[in-house]
């Protein structure tokens, strides 16, 4: 009896665990605003729905740069003089919940569903 009832709670838990990972993950897929932000400012707003075109653009000073691309595939980080390249590693994406992070360079891209600036994405001047 005592056997069993361990068996089944493990069981049980082992599905709960599933089920709150599956939730998280699908928590993530609206949320399409990347904010980029170093050392706790936000640099910029991207709506990933808009995006039709590649772009690179690298931020930080040098010693602690990451190089960002956004395109219809997603946002990442595709090269920083960080020493891990944890942030490289974690490829495009165009939804969290997780942001990327270089914790080195102090940068991370993090996903809302919302513009929480009040900025527009494109132009980094206000909405209208």
């Amino acid at each position: 009896m005592n056997r069993k009832f361990l068996w089944m709670s493990g069981i049980l838990l082992l599905l709960l665990a599933a089920a709150l990972f599956w939730f998280l993950r699908q928590r993530g897929t609206e949320q399409h605003v990347a904010i980029i932000s170093q050392n706790g400012q936000i640099l910029r707003t991207v709506d990933l729905d808009t995006i039709t075109e590649t772009e690179t653009f690298v931020v930080g000073e040098p010693g602690a740069q990451n190089t960002i691309q956004i395109s219809p595939e997603g946002i990442g980080v595709i090269s920083a003089d960080c020493p891990d390249q944890v942030c490289v590693h974690q490829g495009l994406r165009q939804h969290g919940p997780e942001p990327i992070v270089c914790l080195p360079n102090g940068l991370s891209i993090r996903f809302s569903a919302t513009d929480p600036s009040g900025l527009d994405a494109v132009t980094g001047g206000a909405a209208h």
